[in-house]
């Protein structure tokens, strides 16, 4: 696509960014200003989302980041697939409510906002006045392939593929008819709407489950699995062919597990997942980890995390210390890694030397060096702090501790000057000092290297657009509280809408219970004492547990009691 933007082309020629001559060749003939802006950022000369500012601001609107962006379902259809791939541009949101003949305003990316009749058309269309605000057309093309899926593709694209496998005559499914579907654009297609359409949805987890009549599929989403959609039978056995074929498995193997890798290339980006097979009663199920939905966001910042004030505070303490480890806990899934690298991402600066040892690599901060694991040519988390320890670092960010050797160079690490921050899989804080024992750490290192650990559960956020409030039962309000039953609380719920899917729930958050190291919990490690011991010493310094912050996001309208109560045991 050809756009022609004359205010962004003057700004870099004044701005002396790059030789004239340069910027006449990459315009072209037909002043192709996108050919300019692509330069820019492939040279490293300014970043994509400076360029896509200054870029939107030449046009005079908005820059819109659409990888980022949350589209409301029933915005989005008021102009056809078609047509928005025709005009490059997509619908994302309306502020407010349509009242009787009014028409709010729905905010529209374009690739190109000077586009006058496009805009015109795309109004008379839908029936809205439109805000248009700019995007690039890969990312608009992307947003289209993701943001245009819904069930009810599936469902068409599976009667298509199953009409192709009855022979006509015998209405019978032969191997034949089974073998040509595998290959076939139906499969493709239906392969490519079940991988978009948990994109779109923001899941972590496909499930492929076959049954003894069908094949299900269910998604991942919020930390909940729910359904979306069915397969077939007969369709089901070539889609999962398809699926093991793109993930370099053995697609004649039915007996074994398997794990492989498979990517979806889009117009600007990728989708990668980690794909996993095993043998069942009914035939093979397939899970699959989307992994980019981790690898397109942002680190967030500290203060984005809703921590307490008094967890934030300690944990800011916490990471300015000149020495010492301070571990996250939680299962998998919990939100450490963003924890951690929120953390990384409040000390980064040129005067601090960070370095990390993941497996995979999450995140990317600009000024930080990350190291990847890899077993396969010995090195792994190990061998690779031990060099980080002749690199000079001021900070070092581990994954995950998972055995001895790699806890014992963590804990000498903080002993000798660095600041040592990691994971630990238990499930609560205090226990992170009774698992580094029970590994093989001893006391004496566990104990001065500690300064604190902090533990963490993500919960569902209440959809802010169908929240409402409610009195609880007096009977909850006597479980949770000393309470004299004068003082009105009002907790919150989710009615359900299409935004939350009827879910009530929109997003998660998480809630978390902070250790402090003291110098008695050190003594008491140090002199191997019980849990109990720690645990009235942890209380003498503040210590809240995690259900108590919790309750605290309930009064405060974030997320349910019930929410707390799957996550967090009583107290």
């Amino acid at each position: 696509m050809m756009i022609q933007n004359p205010p962004f082309v003057e700004r870099i020629r004044q701005l002396n960014l790059i030789p004239a001559e340069d910027i006449a060749r990459l315009l072209g003939p037909k002043q192709d200003g996108l050919r300019l802006f692509r330069f820019l950022i492939a040279q490293n000369i300014l970043s994509r989302r400076d360029a896509s500012q200054w870029w939107a601001d030449a046009f005079g609107v908005a820059w819109i980041d659409l990888p980022s962006s949350l589209f409301q379902p029933e915005v989005l259809k008021l102009l056809p697939q078609h047509l928005a791939r025709k005009y490059a541009m997509i619908m994302v949101y309306q502020m407010g409510t349509r009242t009787g003949a009014r028409a709010e305003t729905v905010t529209v990316a374009m690739a190109n906002p000077s586009d006058r009749a496009a805009l015109l058309e795309a109004e008379r269309i839908s029936g809205r006045r439109l805000s248009p605000v700019c995007a690039l057309p890969d990312e608009i093309q992307d947003a289209i392939d993701i943001q245009y899926q819904d069930e009810k593709e599936l469902r068409e694209i599976d009667k298509k593929a199953m009409a192709m496998l009855i022979e006509p005559g015998s209405g019978e499914v032969s191997a034949a008819a089974l073998e040509k579907l595998a290959g076939s654009q139906a499969m493709v297609d239906l392969t490519r709407s079940v991988l978009l359409l948990a994109a779109k949805e923001g899941a972590s987890d496909i499930h492929v489950e076959p049954t003894e009549t069908h094949g299900t599929l269910r998604f991942r989403i919020d930390g909940m699995l729910q359904e979306r959609g069915r397969l077939t039978k007969e369709v089901l056995i070539p889609f999962t062919s398809r699926l093991k074929a793109l993930s370099t498995m053995d697609i004649t193997e039915l007996r074994r597990p398997q794990d492989g890798r498979l990517r979806l290339e889009l117009t600007n980006r990728s989708l990668d997942f980690r794909v996993s097979t095993v043998p069942s009663v009914h035939g093979e199920k397939v899970v699959l980890r989307l992994l980019s939905q981790i690898n397109m966001r942002e680190v967030p910042d500290l203060e984005d995390l809703n921590f307490s004030k008094s967890i934030y505070d300690q944990i800011r303490e916490l990471i300015l210390s000149p020495n010492g480890v301070f571990f996250i806990t939680g299962p998998t899934g919990s939100g450490k890694s963003t924890t951690l690298f929120a953390a990384i991402k409040a000390i980064n600066q040129p005067s601090v030397n960070i370095m990390t040892v993941e497996d995979p690599v999450e995140y990317r901060l600009p000024g930080i060096n990350q190291v990847q694991v890899n077993p396969a040519i010995g090195m792994n988390f190990a061998t690779t702090l031990r060099s980080f320890l002749r690199q000079d670092p001021d900070v070092i960010l581990i994954g995950e501790i998972r055995d001895l050797e790699t806890a014992k160079i963590a804990t000498e690490a903080a002993l000798t000057g660095h600041l040592v921050l990691s994971s630990l899989h238990t499930n609560n804080a205090l226990q992170a000092v009774t698992r580094l024992i029970e590994i093989g750490v001893e006391p004496f290192l566990v104990g001065p290297s500690l300064i604190g650990i902090m533990a963490q559960r993500l919960v569902r956020r209440i959809c802010e657009n169908c929240k409402e409030s409610y009195q609880p039962d007096r009977e909850m309000m006597d479980r949770l509280f000393h309470w004299d039953g004068k003082q009105e609380v009002l907790f919150y719920r989710g009615k359900g809408c299409s935004q939350c899917k009827n879910t009530g729930f929109s997003g998660r958050m998480a809630i978390h219970e902070m250790v402090t190291v003291s110098d008695e919990i050190r003594r008491l490690v140090i002199e191997r004492g019980s849990a109990q011991q720690i645990y009235e010493a942890a209380n003498r310094v503040g210590y809240k547990s995690m259900r108590y912050d919790g309750i605290k996001k309930v009064l405060r309208g974030f997320t349910t009691v019930e929410e707390v109560n799957r996550v967090a045991p009583w107290d």
